[in-house]
């Protein structure tokens, strides 16, 4: 299984008074634009998905929708997993990967700093400390065996990278 990771782009502020619910803080103009750079390169390196999940919070779907967008897949396949979320623990990712083990290749969409315990857990890492994931970078990960560490990390691609793939 390929499992694509992707960290949501530039977000608004945090404001408790214009968004007093974090997780409906939506892109900036300029993150959806970004994000629209780094898909195209995804585009042009070949990664395809047969699966896309997100975290639910606003930037994490909207980062999942500049996705389908460009992948001409309609953004109603994109599903909602809680196992995406902030605060989970990286192992209801794994859950959720075997549940979809009849799906090859997977985009996850969610936030740090979980994205790089993710990692470092599928991967075999002691922490994601050592994993830099700025937003709008893209990882692929492959897992012939979906347990804790059986992963082998393919690439790990910053966002300024993806933006200059023509």
């Amino acid at each position: 299984m390929e499992v694509y990771i992707l960290r949501h782009g530039m977000a608004q502020e945090r404001d408790a008074k214009k968004y007093p619910d974090d997780r409906l803080r939506p892109l900036t103009i300029e993150g959806l634009e970004r994000m629209r750079e780094i898909v195209r390169g995804l585009l042009k390196i070949g990664a395809e998905f047969d699966a896309i999940y997100d975290s639910g919070y606003t930037r994490a779907r909207q980062t999942a929708e500049v996705v389908t967008d460009a992948y001409r897949i309609d953004n109603r396949d994109i599903q909602t997993s809680p196992a995406l979320e902030p605060d989970h623990d990286p192992s209801e990712v794994l859950e959720l990967l075997t549940a979809n083990r009849s799906n090859k290749r997977i985009l996850l969409v969610g936030h740090e700093p979980h994205l790089s315990k993710t990692v470092a857990f599928l991967i075999g890492l002691r922490s994601g400390g050592a994993i830099d994931f700025k937003k709008g970078a893209v990882c692929r990960i492959d897992l012939g065996d979906l347990k804790k560490g059986a992963g082998t990390l393919v690439w790990l691609l910053p966002p300024k990278v993806l933006r200059k793939i023509r």
